[in-house]
């Protein structure tokens, strides 16, 4: 083996360019799908961030409005959700595991001269769990809060540092009262602040809330668990029955559809999803087609290098060499010109992917209102790496294999009477 690799390296020396030029193919067609998957996978990591930061198996209903007169019920009346429509909720449909209820509005939190706009919303402690909140420091609302109405309030970390003058000691705001408008709440918990946010959002006791709007104290959502809904049939069937139901509960027309709006989760994630093994397979047959043309490369390099030796390969025939030993001499050749120029591209593709995420992956870009990914942690993963390993070999040996079987196929005589 030592001498099959010494004689490849010596007629690999003999061609410096050409073998310079046809590894330049490979390593730019490995660069490409590297680069191509990183990003890729950044743009991927994005789309899961936003649509996986709430658990899967939830339907958030929001109120909308009669587009019809219906029994005494003028067109364009708003459809107001209260504890009833929690409790009905629950009892729909022996899918629905739980409801939440919460009541959002808007209010300027201050600390000393320091003041901001925040989403208020008055919530369930137990959907912190449900929209997978991450606390930063201290605790979330709890049941004892619901129960006594308590003036607490969790904050996100951005809405702390802002309200610390940029200070993000978290343990300075903790235990501290923060006006609500003029009422003073107590900061008992921080959370991180989502990535795709629209503002501050801030999280009271939903009791505190309905207190707290009295003339207006509606629900602005329901949140619904539920289980064994695995298909889009399924899904769309169960939304369909719920939206009529909740029409004859309210006394409107049962086929009004824009009384109530639902977003599903578990639909939106599955449609991210499907979209993102579509992407990342467009991903991979990208980069297939731009390497394909590196070991077409390959290939025609191979067969100069047989029809230059061919006279070599005569003589090796003639003292009694056999085919297979031809064959395989070309076909190593053929895959160490992938292998090694397929390496050098895999590595200054992981070069360019770090560096990428070190640039556009690692900063939200700011839309104004609001701050987003575009890309996230790009790069790929060392099963990635095993894949382009094994597809080096397979790449290297498609390319010798032609080649090597011309070589092979070389009559003797024919070889000795060609021209040195």
């Amino acid at each position: 083996m030592f001498d099959l690799f010494t004689e490849i390296w010596s007629t690999l020396r003999q061609n410096k360019l050409r073998t310079a030029l046809t590894g330049f193919a490979v390593s730019w067609g490995i660069i490409i799908i590297i680069v191509l998957l990183g990003t890729g996978n950044g743009l991927m990591n994005a789309l899961m961030n936003n649509a996986f930061d709430t658990v899967q198996n939830i339907i958030a209903v929001y109120p909308g409005s009669t587009s019809k007169p219906y029994n005494g019920i003028k067109e364009g009346t708003v459809l107001r959700f209260n504890d009833r429509d929690i409790a009905f909720s629950e009892q729909f449909s022996e899918k629905i595991d739980r409801a939440y209820g919460s009541l959002d509005f808007s209010d300027t939190l201050s600390l000393g001269k320091e003041a901001l706009s925040s989403y208020i919303m008055g919530v369930d402690p137990q959907l912190k769990d449900v929209w997978r909140l991450n606390l930063v420091a201290g605790r979330f609302i709890n049941k004892s809060d619901i129960k006594d109405k308590s003036k607490h309030i969790v904050i996100d970390d951005n809405a702390a540092t802002q309200l610390l003058g940029d200070d993000k000691d978290y343990s300075k705001i903790l235990g501290r009262h923060i006006n609500m408008g003029d009422i003073p709440f107590k900061v008992i918990g921080i959370v991180e602040a989502e990535e795709q946010s629209w503002g501050h959002n801030s999280y009271i006791p939903y009791s505190t809330a309905k207190t707290m709007r009295t003339e207006g104290a509606w629900l602005s959502r329901i949140t619904m668990e539920f289980h064994d809904l695995e298909t889009k049939e399924a899904n769309e069937e169960f939304e369909k029955g719920y939206k009529r139901a909740m029409n004859i509960f309210h006394g409107m027309d049962p086929e009004d559809t824009r009384t109530t709006y639902l977003s599903n989760y578990y639909l939106s994630n599955q449609e991210i999803s499907k979209a993102v093994r579509i992407m990342r397979t467009a991903l991979w047959i990208l980069g297939l087609l731009t390497l394909l043309s590196g070991i077409v490369g390959v290939s025609n390099i191979m067969l100069i290098t047989v029809k230059e030796r061919i006279h070599e390969f005569g003589i090796r025939k003639a003292l009694g060499a056999k085919p297979l030993s031809i064959m395989k001499l070309i076909v190593v050749e053929s895959v160490v010109i992938t292998a090694f120029f397929g390496y050098i591209g895999m590595v200054i593709g992981m070069v360019a992917d770090f560096a990428l995420d070190k640039t556009i992956g690692s900063h939200p870009m700011d839309m104004g209102i609001m701050q987003m990914y575009i890309f996230k942690n790009i790069g790929v993963g060392f099963d990635v790496a095993i894949e382009a390993t094994l597809l080096l070999i397979v790449a290297g040996t498609i390319a010798g294999i032609i080649p090597a079987w011309k070589g092979a196929r070389v009559r003797p005589i024919e070889a000795l009477r060609a021209e040195k």
